[in-house]
């Protein structure tokens, strides 16, 4: 079932082995079984987008290679046979299946109804961040830790993991790169916040560690600087990346063991929204991601751009990462 819609949509198409990353028209589809096609209303430029319009990795197995993770729109077409209920009109988050579009054709499991309480710009960025943090902090409580240790603690995601941990009842010791994040930290309620690039760094931290007990670690630096903190820290100690602000030294698929008891693991949100799925908790998932979507896990938007002006957006986007959500809107 659809709705008259236009026989062409504009999508932002990945790099392949004959053509540059480029804005592409591509014919309307019509759904299939178990699919919902979506009007994308705004859609989030993340750090894995930047590596999908690259070419470093797709989200489809033939071109032309789609682009963006996660958005929010109205469903225009469903098909027969959801296994998810959705009609056209509702408003819905979207993930997958490539949102920097005017539309993205997606399983009814990558879809879910918004809160009445929430504009598009709101539920646009919802899963990427919301679920890491999720992750993590169902880490911590699996490792039984009463302080663990972020890295890039000033990013959108370490914002959302500090407010988390504090709700949560777990000390953060939150490390940053300029002093400026010191005190939006604290008053995020990092419990303590440090300057990696300030002198005696890490004989403030080994002293935290010491007297905290601290044996976890969630990293978004990745390289050399996972290696200096992970050094600091006692015998049987974790450290989980989820990020590669600093390098891509330790994959985050994999889990690699070190000296004396101590491991890195790398994890990505997917892995948790397929934990959920397999238990058969995806609506409970859901719900645990975009309750507090504006609480918790609120995004700060700095600048929304149209589409036809996608490749600028992504140029301002990674100049000021730490600044908040560069938006798509791209109808």
């Amino acid at each position: 079932m659809r709705t008259s819609l236009p026989q062409t949509y504009q999508a932002l198409v990945a790099k392949d082995d004959s053509n540059p990353p480029r804005l592409q028209d591509l014919p309307i589809p019509t759904p299939s079984d178990n699919q919902i096609l979506v009007k994308i209303a705004f859609a989030p430029i993340n750090p894995s987008d930047v590596h999908t319009l690259q070419g470093l990795h797709r989200l489809s197995p033939h071109p032309p290679y789609p682009v963006g993770l996660e958005g929010s729109g109205v469903v225009a077409a469903v098909g027969e046979n959801l296994n998810r209920p959705f009609g056209i009109g509702d408003k819905v988050h979207v993930y997958l299946g490539g949102t920097i579009a005017q539309y993205a054709l997606v399983p009814s499991e990558n879809v879910s109804p918004m809160d009445e309480d929430l504009t598009f710009q709101e539920a646009a960025s919802h899963i990427i961040n919301p679920a890491t943090v999720c992750y993590m902090l169902s880490l911590a409580k699996k490792e039984d830790a009463k302080t663990v240790i972020t890295t890039g603690a000033s990013s959108t995601v370490g914002r959302m993991f500090v407010r988390d941990l504090k709700e949560k009842g777990i000390k953060s010791i939150n490390v940053v790169r300029q002093d400026k994040y010191i005190e939006d930290l604290k008053k995020e309620g990092g419990y303590y916040v440090l300057n990696s690039e300030a002198e005696g760094f890490e004989e403030k931290l080994k002293e935290l560690v010491e007297k905290e007990k601290v044996r976890v670690v969630f990293d978004s630096i990745n390289g050399d600087f996972t290696d200096k903190i992970l050094g600091i820290l006692p015998e049987n100690s974790t450290c989980y990346v989820y990020g590669s602000l600093g390098g891509n030294k330790y994959k985050r698929t994999e889990t690699k063991e070190v000296e004396n008891g101590k491991k890195i693991v790398g994890i990505q949100y997917l892995q948790y929204v397929k934990e959920c799925q397999e238990k058969g908790e995806l609506d409970k998932f859901y719900e645990e991601i975009h309750k507090p979507l504006k609480t918790i896990f609120k995004t700060q938007v700095q600048k929304v751009f149209p589409l036809d002006e996608v490749f600028d957006a992504i140029e301002y986007y990674e100049a000021n990462r730490s600044k908040g959500r560069v938006l798509i809107k791209p109808n």
